[in-house]
């Protein structure tokens, strides 16, 4: 007769496949990402389903011909939720305005092994600077003016293109749409699936309890050498180390759509998130003031963040001196 603990691992992988599905079941409304065979994984991993319920905050404004795309937190949200892992991101200046970042990324699938992809971003600070001049003829009126703008685009240029190539990446290996056509469609919830290692099913069956920690000082002894005396107890279990990154991502089924092209993030609000870390360096009320002040203001431009965020480092800096001299 089979005994109660004859395959723990086993009832716990379905219990939590249960439980994925009764999330899924629960909010009907939500678009979800999550297919069926996402949650028939094998004994050693189990499935993680999340609901996200974004706010109108959590997206820019419409763009035309591109739609409606979500700010970072709200990405880095998805990120986690999806267990998508970012393993590095190389960046590259093409030319004195032009920079460019490839990133390397993997998500776990449910039989355990390692999706890889990777994704690239070029960000032409010249050329957009010359649209925004383009676009805006009374703002860039003059040589000094469109000069200026240049200089505070290119100031942000590897980040935006670090960004925008991580962004790419993220919804790609999440299976996540990049933008939506109506604030209606954002406002839906999206339900996306992140596979984790089964551990205590692991921990509650003895055999594979044993053969897990028995692979791990495997493991240690060939890159460290045999041990003198006992191993140490509480050995923590780290994740497998994964190939590099192919130079091919594999075919996705998923991506059946042209790929759109991708807008980068405002650089307006990459610097107020900037200006939003004086908040705790600096204690001066008149200070806090301004910089809440000018957080909340939506038509604020990037000229004038930057000045702000300049006070406060030229403030961090003299009081910094008379401590120092003190």
């Amino acid at each position: 007769m089979e005994t109660i603990t004859s395959n723990l691992p086993d009832t716990i992988r379905r219990e939590a496949r249960d439980r994925a599905l009764k999330v899924i079941e629960a909010n009907p409304g939500c678009a979800s990402y999550v297919r069926p065979e996402d949650l028939e994984t094998a004994t050693l991993f189990i499935p993680v389903v999340s609901v996200v319920k974004p706010t109108k905050e959590d997206f820019y404004d419409p763009i035309p011909g591109i739609g409606i795309m979500a700010k970072p937190p709200l990405v880095n949200l998805l990120k986690e939720k999806a267990g998508v892992n970012i393993v590095r991101t190389d960046t590259e200046k093409r030319g004195e305005y032009v920079y460019v970042a490839h990133c390397f990324g993997e998500k776990r699938q449910p039989d355990g092994t390692m999706l890889q992809g990777d994704a690239s971003y070029e960000f032409d600070a010249e050329k957009r600077a010359e649209l925004d001049a383009i676009n805006q003829p009374q703002k860039y009126n003059g040589d000094i003016a469109k000069r200026k703008h240049l200089l505070e685009t290119a100031k942000f240029g590897e980040q935006r293109a670090v960004t925008g190539a991580q962004f790419s990446l993220i919804h790609k290996l999440a299976h996540v749409s990049r933008s939506f056509k109506t604030p209606e469609e954002l406002m839906r919830g999206m339900i996306v699936c992140r596979i984790d290692r089964n551990v205590n099913g692991v921990l509650a069956d003895p055999g594979l309890r044993q053969a897990a920690l028995g692979q791990l000082l495997d493991s240690k002894t060939a890159v460290f050498g045999p041990m003198n005396g006992a191993a140490p107890l509480g050995i923590e279990m780290k994740a497998e180390a994964q190939p590099a990154p192919a130079a091919e991502p594999p075919s996705d089924p998923w991506d059946e759509e042209p790929p759109k092209p991708e807008p980068e993030p405002d650089p307006v609000d990459a610097a107020k998130d900037q200006l939003r870390g004086y908040l705790k360096k600096i204690a001066k009320p008149n200070a806090l003031n301004d910089i809440n002040t000018m957080l909340a203001n939506k038509e604020a431009t990037l000229q004038d963040v930057n000045l702000l965020i300049d006070r406060c480092e030229t403030y961090l800096q003299k009081r910094a001196e008379k401590r120092g001299a003190a």
